[in-house]
């Protein structure tokens, strides 16, 4: 089905299987887009977005969406965020896409942190839940935070998730606004863009102010 695919788009999608950079922003754009391209594949309508060279984080911005992020969800259990985490970065995308005036692509895959893959499940693992399903109940390796058009990176869940590798300000704001070129040992390498993954799977719970 790839002939589907415009041929940039393709021709990245493919490429990206021979390998690449591991770390920075370059990485980030091609895993992105071929992650855009793998929704599209499967039919699972993945939102649109256009990458532009600039930068939101700031410190007024960060101060703003830490504001947000507290009113909104700031009441929550490390371990409701860290079990929701797919429904929370679902609910808070709005409202934060409302603060910074614009759009927000939700984005699942896995994070690399000093050497160690985190919440990763193979693409192939991943393709097989869709072809077949999982069971009630079932939890699956996979992490979700938002990608801005900078390809700055929003996460709100990571520091529920494994408090012990977040740094003492992602912990203190219980999220992290960062570029990929800024982050020191970690990178983060999307496999599905938009919630369509996780909403055919059954695994997307509706935030409802728990």
């Amino acid at each position: 089905m790839h002939w589907k695919l415009p041929t940039w788009l393709r021709r990245l999608f493919f490429a990206h299987r021979n390998g690449s950079s591991q770390h920075g922003a370059g990485h980030y754009e091609a895993v992105f887009l071929a992650a855009q391209a793998r929704s599209i594949l499967w039919g699972l309508r993945p939102s649109s977005l256009s990458l532009l060279p600039v930068r939101y984080a700031s410190p007024s911005t960060i101060a703003a969406i830490r504001w947000q992020l507290h009113r909104a969800v700031g009441h929550l259990s490390e371990d409701v965020v860290a079990s929701h985490r797919f429904g929370i970065t679902a609910a808070v995308r709005t409202m934060l896409e409302a603060e910074l005036k614009v759009p927000l692509a939700y984005t699942l895959g896995y994070i690399r942190q000093n050497g160690r893959r985190l919440c990763c499940t193979p693409i192939a693992g991943l393709e097989q839940m869709l072809r077949t399903g999982i069971a009630p109940g079932a939890r699956i390796s996979l992490h979700a935070w938002l990608t801005l058009p900078s390809l700055e990176v929003i996460d709100v869940s990571f520091w529920a998730l494994f408090p012990d590798l977040g740094c003492a300000d992602e912990r203190e704001m219980r999220s992290l606004f960062m570029h990929p070129d800024q982050m020191q040992g970690r990178s983060y390498h999307p496999q599905w863009v938009g919630d369509g993954f996780v909403r055919r799977i059954g695994v997307l719970k509706e935030y409802e102010g728990w």
